[in-house]
C-alpha cells in the first residue's frame, strides 16, 4: 500500500474507526488507486475475489462500497441499500479465496444530519491487510472474470494477473520478509538451540532383556525380602539399545550436511557451477 495512504489510513481510521473517521477519510480519499477500490454496490464474488487477491499480493488494499467515482475523481456519495453479512461475504469467496488471506469488513451507519451529505446513508470498507509472509495469493476457483490458479496484481485500477517478472518480486518479498524476521538469532546461537534439542533426546535406551529371578522365601520374609533378594537373588538385566525416537541424522551429520549445502551455493554464486 502506498506510505501515505497506508499512514492516513491506519494511523487515523483503523486505530479508531468511527464515522468521523470514515468520513474525513473519504474527504481526503484522491481516487481509485493501486491500493484502493470505490463500488457503488457489492459486487460479485468473481470480480470481488480477484480484486482481493490482487490487493493481498500487491501490499494490501481498501474496498469502499456505498460510494461511486466519477471521472474527474469527485465522489457521489450514494450509499448501501443494505448492509452485507460478514458471513455471507466470507461464504461466497471460500471457494475462490485462501483464508490465509487476512481482511476484515467495517459497517458505517450515518443516521445524524450532522454528517451533511452522509446522513441516513449507510457504507461497508473491506480492508485487505499486508501478509508478505503468506505471499503469493493465488486463485483457488474459477467463476466470473477469475481463473482458477492464478496469481492476480493490482496495476492502476486494474486487476490483472501477474508477469514473471511481477511474479518473482513477490516471492522475493515473501523471502526478505522470512529472513528479516529470523536474523536477530545469530548462527551461533541456532547452533547452541540445535544442541540443546539433541541433548534433551538420548541416542541409546535401556531395555530389559532378562527378567532376575528371586528365592521362594523372600515373598515370606517381607521386611528383609529386598536385601535377600540382593544377596541371593538374580538381578535384572539390561542394555542399550538406539532410540527409535532419536532423529536419523545426527548432529554432526547435520553440520555436515549444511557444509555441503553452503560450498554448493558459493559455487553457484561464483558461477562455478
Amino acid at each position: 500500500m502506498n506510505p501515505q495512504i497506508k499512514d492516513h489510513f491506519y494511523d487515523q481510521f483503523l486505530k479508531e474507526p468511527t464515522k468521523d473517521n470514515f468520513r474525513d477519510f473519504m474527504k481526503k480519499s484522491c481516487g481509485e488507486l493501486n491500493e484502493m477500490d470505490f463500488k457503488e454496490t457489492w459486487i460479485d464474488k468473481g470480480p470481488l475475489a480477484k480484486i482481493m487477491l490482487a490487493m493481498a499480493n500487491n501490499g494490501g488494499g481498501i474496498i469502499i462500497f456505498g460510494v461511486k467515482e466519477n471521472e474527474d475523481n469527485t465522489f457521489d456519495v450514494l450509499g448501501l441499500d443494505n448492509l452485507k453479512d460478514t458471513a455471507d461475504i466470507s461464504n461466497s469467496i471460500s471457494r475462490l479465496v485462501s483464508s490465509s488471506l487476512d481482511y476484515e469488513v467495517f459497517n458505517f451507519v450515518f443516521d445524524s444530519d450532522v454528517y451533511g451529505e452522509f446522513e441516513n446513508k449507510k457504507f461497508q470498507i473491506m480492508v485487505i491487510h499486508d501478509t508478505p509472509e503468506r505471499l503469493p495469493f493465488v486463485s483457488l476457483g474459477q467463476s466470473e472474470k477469475i481463473e482458477k490458479d492464478v496469481i492476480y496484481v493490482r496495476r492502476g485500477t486494474k486487476s490483472e494477473k501477474a508477469t514473471s517478472e511481477e511474479i518473482n518480486r513477490i516471492i522475493e518479498r515473501k523471502i526478505a520478509t522470512i529472513y528479516s524476521e529470523n536474523t536477530d538469532v545469530s548462527l551461533d546461537q541456532h547452533l547452541e538451540q540445535l544442541k540443546k534439542l539433541y541433548s534433551e533426546l538420548p541416542q541409546k535406551i535401556r531395555v530389559l532383556v532378562r527378567k532376575g529371578s528371586q528365592p521362594n522365601f523372600v515373598a515370606a520374609l517381607k521386611v528383609f525380602g529386598e536385601r535377600i533378594g540382593a544377596l541371593y537373588g538374580t538381578p535384572d538385566e539390561y542394555e542399550e539399545k538406539d532410540n527409535p525416537n532419536y532423529p536419523d541424522e545426527g548432529y554432526e551429520a547435520f553440520i555436515l550436511r549444511m557444509i555441503d549445502a553452503k560450498k554448493l551455493k558459493i559455487e553457484k554464486v561464483l558461477d562455478l557451477k
